[in-house]
């Protein structure tokens, strides 16, 4: 009888060790489980790089012939550090007052008439850095008419505003000239980006 008992209660406690076992080893696989992968960021997207064309400045320089006294060239500096090309006529080009754009009778969506009277619009012309390019501009100030022609409708002028070919935005020469919306489509004419400061069109 005692044998028999001893067996029974071995193996009551083997019974018990086992699901103590059992329910040990299913917590410790609860505890174990992998935590989320993280979310990935996307990067972002690089700037859209500035076109060299927009590096420039201006400034005017009056021309010195007595015949042509309203013929001014725009100079144009590369202020980039790497050579930039330009080829062709400036857009949207306009006297500029302290309002905005002057609309002078030439003027047009397009900007003001232009002039090619040696064909050299299509030169391509490249500017190393601090080098110069040159625009041809007649540019009518109101203190150059006759004196029987006054001007009905004189405007201040801070400056000439245009884009340069491939530019996004425009760049500003700025002077200090009274110019007349009264008068034909010469206030204000340029010609295309040359390498060197000379006449676009044959009056100078």
């Amino acid at each position: 009888m005692r044998s028999g008992a001893s067996e029974l209660l071995s193996g009551f406690l083997a019974v018990s060790a086992a699901a103590t076992l059992v329910a040990c080893t299913a917590s410790g696989t609860q505890a174990s489980q992998p935590s989320p992968a993280p979310t990935a960021t996307a990067a972002p997207m690089p700037s859209e790089a500035v076109p060299c064309q927009d590096r420039f400045i201006a400034e005017i320089d009056w021309g010195t012939d007595p015949a042509a006294p309203n013929t001014a060239y725009i100079a144009l500096t590369n202020t980039g550090d790497a050579a930039c090309s330009l080829s062709g006529f400036p857009s949207d080009s306009a006297f500029l007052s302290a309002s905005g754009p002057v609309e002078t009778v030439g003027y047009d969506l397009e900007g003001a008439p232009t002039a090619d009277a040696y064909g050299r619009a299509g030169d391509v012309v490249t500017v190393d850095p601090g080098e110069r390019a040159f625009i041809w501009a007649r540019i009518a100030q109101t203190a150059d008419r006759a004196g029987d022609d006054p001007c009905e409708l004189p405007v201040a002028a801070i400056g000439v505003t245009l884009v340069l070919p491939g530019a996004s935005e425009p760049v500003v020469a700025p002077a200090d000239v009274e110019v007349c919306v009264d008068t034909d489509a010469d206030d204000l004419q340029v010609g295309p980006v040359d390498s060197e400061p000379r006449p676009a069109s044959v009056d100078g």
